[in-house]
């Protein structure tokens, strides 16, 4: 298929953004079935949660590589290509098999009205299918229960966090948010969660659904692990479970990946005990080689550029943890923006002691914050704040006037590093 045959395919998908957010099962049931529901030909690990979902998936099919099964990703957004939402074994999807999918089916998208988010769903179903994948590890696009992805019958259910999110949909409280991102809990599987069972309201909504769906729930317990950060590494140490003993080297930055890194044994473990072959030296190497594009990545040097898509107040938190760990005393030139409804003033509160210089710019989508609200809030006495008509001008101008000892961070929404991507590439970015 030629690159004309993809590109025409990726303007059809793109065509179905029109249709916004349609949130029901049916539609996506429907298509599948049309499809002779590919996503019952392999075992499925089902990701929900506010943060962290990327990077757990990331770890989980990892692992599962290393043990030497075949293993589909399904995740969103994309950075800068829309092949990266799909991957098998860590190659994007062909662009040939776009083109086939849309070409095949296009005229049962159109009947059966599906979405842009369904129907990228449904061509990964086919996808992993036609590649003859063991596993698919699947992260939800919003929320749980009515979330395309969730037709699925995994073999392990994963909720990473809970917090403050699109309340206009999900719900104006944690409980109720909890409610619907428990909804991928199916009766008799296994729930893994980084929630803290400690009496708050997100891990009270979980275990009332695991009760009533008989499924059993892991909880996140600080005591089960360790993290340290030496000689520019982080690792994972655990403490107790089937891997217990084990010291890893984990490929992402911060404790807040070591706690995604730990999830992920976590559902290694429960995986192992279902039969599955899974030993220490995999999980070590799946932890230590998973790439996950976008999550404190340093993409260039002198100066150096590291890019970031912590997008709400919980990801800015581990940010600026993290930079205080790897660099400790120094003061960073960042660039930012965010879409809307994501608390992007308290975000970059949290940035401004670090900063000596803020640099904020509109995105190119219709969700896009306003950069001037950003700034509403910043004490203008000790950094330069400076507002772009838009991202490419803002990093380009930190590029022009940065020294080779400088630390720039471009941080905030995955349209953010999609939009200056070009500018700062690098091989396999």
């Amino acid at each position: 298929m030629t690159d004309k045959g993809y590109q025409k395919a990726l303007r059809f998908i793109y065509d179905r953004q029109h249709f916004g957010i349609k949130l029901g099962l049916d539609n996506i049931r429907r298509f599948a079935d049309r499809l002779e529901s590919p996503q019952d030909k392999y075992h499925t690990v089902h990701v929900a949660g506010t943060n962290g979902k990327g990077s757990t998936t990331g770890f989980i099919a990892g692992i599962l590589q290393q043990s030497g099964y075949g293993v589909g990703i399904l995740t969103s957004p994309h950075l800068a290509d829309y092949r990266e939402r799909i991957r098998v074994n860590g190659k994007k999807i062909t662009p040939g098999a776009v083109a086939e999918f849309i070409t095949k089916y296009r005229k049962l998208i159109l009947d059966t009205g599906v979405t842009f988010f369904e129907t990228t769903t449904a061509l990964a179903f086919w996808y992993f299918a036609r590649e003859k994948v063991d596993w698919a590890v699947l992260e939800t696009g919003l929320g749980g229960r009515l979330d395309a992805t969730n037709i699925v019958i995994p073999k392990v259910a994963v909720i990473t966090n809970i917090s403050l999110e699109h309340t206009n949909i999900l719900g104006k409280s944690i409980y109720k948010i909890a409610g619907e991102k428990g909804g991928i809990i199916k009766p008799g599987v296994p729930l893994v969660t980084g929630v803290i069972n400690n009496g708050n309201d997100a891990a009270r909504r979980i275990g009332e659904i695991c009760s009533e769906k008989n499924a059993p729930v892991h909880y996140h317990r600080p005591c089960d692990f360790g993290y340290s950060f030496s000689n520019g590494f982080d690792f994972l140490h655990i403490k107790n479970g089937a891997f217990s003993g084990l010291k890893a080297k984990v490929s992402l930055a911060g404790r807040h990946q070591a706690e995604n890194a730990l999830l992920a044994v976590r559902v290694a473990e429960v995986i192992k005990s279902q039969g599955f072959h899974i030993n220490k030296e995999s999980v070590k190497q799946g932890l230590a080689k998973n790439y996950w594009p976008g999550r404190f990545m340093t993409v260039r040097k002198r100066p150096t550029i590291i890019i970031d898509v912590a997008h709400n107040p919980e990801g800015f938190k581990a940010l600026a943890e993290t930079l205080r760990c790897r660099y400790p005393g120094r003061k960073f030139d960042f660039l930012v923006g965010m879409v809307e409804k994501k608390k992007g003033d308290k975000c970059l509160k949290m940035i401004s002691p670090l900063a000596r210089s803020i640099s904020v710019a509109p995105l190119k989508t219709e969700r896009s914050d306003d950069p001037y609200y950003l700034i509403l809030h910043l004490d203008f006495r000790n950094t330069s704040i400076r507002v772009f008509p838009d991202a490419v001008a803002a990093a380009k101008d930190l590029l022009e006037n940065s020294a080779s000892s400088d630390i720039l961070i471009m941080v905030g929404s995955h349209y953010l590093i999609g939009e200056i991507a070009s500018l700062i590439k690098r091989d396999g970015f």
